[in-house]
């Protein structure tokens, strides 16, 4: 997403939308992981490199090449199916800290076979809901050669936001680029954030229910219109929030 105007919205705006929503006038302590200032979307700073496949090479023979997992590598990458890989396709690479060479196959050797298993949330078969109807314009992974970390959803200004599930405000303000955000904390330590937002309507340590109103889309921080930008961390790892919803 290329951001064509910038607008910045202060705590009034959410006074006027609802009289219990409001907007920190400043930053409430640090989020807990890293929101580094860069445009259009704030990306915290992960470790990874960026791989272009070339002809002849599988998910299953850049994993190995790079020491991850397959089923990594489909997440991180927004794929499912080992035969979504494309010639000329970028994949980002967690933890890697330079393009590798996948070797070839030597003469007259057969691919692997690619069985693996497609990406799942994990053993507690964590489960969220849609924190907003809208539409789905821009999903987690690899984006004009830079990493998305979460999913952007196109909805009216002011459509409230529910919490995915079940939780404890971690966090609300305002973050560079960002704009104002709502972070819960979940159980198997498990974290959504919710960005952009026109006002919020909790606070730090609010216990919320799954579908309860949290916030409100909007446009703080930079954007090209009103969404909510979503995201899901197992800790500060990155996960792709379309594997966690129905």
């Amino acid at each position: 997403m290329r951001a064509r105007r910038h607008r910045f919205r202060a705590a009034l705006v959410g006074l006027a939308l609802a009289g219990c929503a409001h907007g920190p006038t400043g930053e409430e302590g640090r989020p807990p992981f890293p929101l580094t200032d860069a445009a259009p979307h704030v990306e915290p700073d992960l470790v990874g490199a960026v791989h272009r496949v070339k002809r002849g090479e599988t998910v299953y023979r850049i994993a190995r090449t790079y020491g991850i997992t397959p089923r990594e590598l489909l997440e991180v990458n927004d794929l499912r199916d080992p035969r979504q890989l494309a010639v000329g396709m970028e994949l980002f690479i967690p933890g890697a800290t330079r393009s590798m060479e996948v070797p070839a196959l030597p003469a007259g050797a057969l691919p692997e076979r690619e069985e693996v298993e497609p990406p799942a949330p994990g053993p507690e078969q964590v489960r969220l809901r849609w924190p907003v109807r809208g539409v789905l314009y821009s999903r987690f992974g690899m984006r004009q050669g830079e990493r998305h970390d979460g999913i952007d959803i196109s909805a009216p200004e002011g459509t409230l936001v529910g919490a995915a599930a079940d939780g404890t405000v971690l966090y609300t303000g305002r973050q560079s680029g960002y704009g104002w955000i709502v972070i819960l904390r979940h159980e198997g330590a498990f974290v959504t954030l919710y960005a952009h937002a026109s006002a919020i309507l909790v606070n730090q340590g609010d216990r919320v229910k799954a579908g309860q109103p949290i916030a409100r889309v909007g446009t703080s921080g930079r954007t090209s219109g009103p969404h909510l930008h979503f995201e899901v961390r197992e800790g500060t790892r990155p996960r792709n929030p379309l594997f966690f919803l129905p």
